[in-house]
């Protein structure tokens, strides 16, 4: 069974400078830890149970083979996302029989500065595919050992929770049936979205929604996203209380990511 999105990877050149930025920008920043991988991360969690994690390579000027580390040479930003799952070696099962290069269960795990051992397990795609598919989830330590909640929910922002990731694709037919695929039900219908200038389809998944999103137009902003990176995610959608209008918050104040805070409702 699919819970939603449990969390969007936002890379970093710094962490430190990226834990910064989001407290200026009105977000209450939760010191994550550091992974086996060399990687370190800190998270921007919503009352929704879902999260932005903030990560960054400890030595980012070391070659590294993980499958985030080239994204690095093209500027960071939201580079993939994670689909929470009951259970991963089933959904990794039905993903490989509808024809889906999914592998796992991986092991993940990070030591909290705590001294805390958080424990998940992963289903990955293959590297080429990372960020045009989701990573799928499931804890093996309780989940509020890894994403905590109370406090730590509560953002001067007045955000509360995730809405949607927008995902830009450059074949709209061939990525809708691969999601449908993962997600086990028949593709929508595309519609037009004229804000963002494309084609789009929305798939509902627990409480959020990933929207595909096709540049019907060379003026699109998804076209320098997939011109820069490919296929993958490109914004946020997240939703405050005690908003009246949207915001939005480009790369440059983001540290790569584009954000878009709506009202709730």
């Amino acid at each position: 069974m699919f819970t939603g999105i449990d969390h969007v990877v936002i890379l970093v050149q710094r962490l430190d400078d990226a834990i910064r930025t989001y407290q200026g920008l009105g977000f209450n920043v939760y010191p994550g830890g550091e992974h086996p991988g060399g990687t370190h991360n800190a998270l921007v969690i919503f009352r929704d149970g879902a999260y932005l994690e903030l990560i960054a390579f400890q030595q980012p000027d070391r070659p590294h083979d993980h499958r985030w580390y080239r994204f690095l040479s093209t500027g960071g930003g939201i580079v993939d996302f994670a689909v929470g799952v009951d259970d991963v070696a089933a959904t990794v099962e039905r993903a490989r029989a509808a024809g889906l290069d999914y592998r796992g269960p991986v092991p993940g795990a990070r030591r909290r500065l705590d001294g805390v051992e958080v424990a998940w397990r992963l289903g990955v795609t293959a590297e080429d595919f990372t960020g045009e598919m989701p990573f799928v989830i499931d804890d093996v330590t309780p989940r509020e050992v890894r994403v905590p909640t109370g406090d730590v929910a509560v953002h001067p922002l007045g955000v509360v929770g995730l809405r949607s990731v927008v995902v830009a694709v450059r074949d709209l037919e061939e990525a809708a049936e691969r999601y449908g695929a993962l997600l086990g039900v028949t593709p929508p219908a595309p519609v037009a979205d004229d804000a963002l200038m494309a084609q789009t389809v929305t798939f509902a998944i627990g409480p959020h929604q990933i929207v595909l999103a096709y540049p019907s137009d060379p003026g699109s902003p998804l076209v320098r996203r997939i011109q820069r990176q490919g296929d993958g995610p490109w914004q946020v959608v997240l939703v405050a209380e005690g908003r009246d209008t949207p915001l939005v918050i480009e790369p440059a104040e983001a540290e790569g990511a584009r954000l878009v805070i709506e009202p709730v409702g």
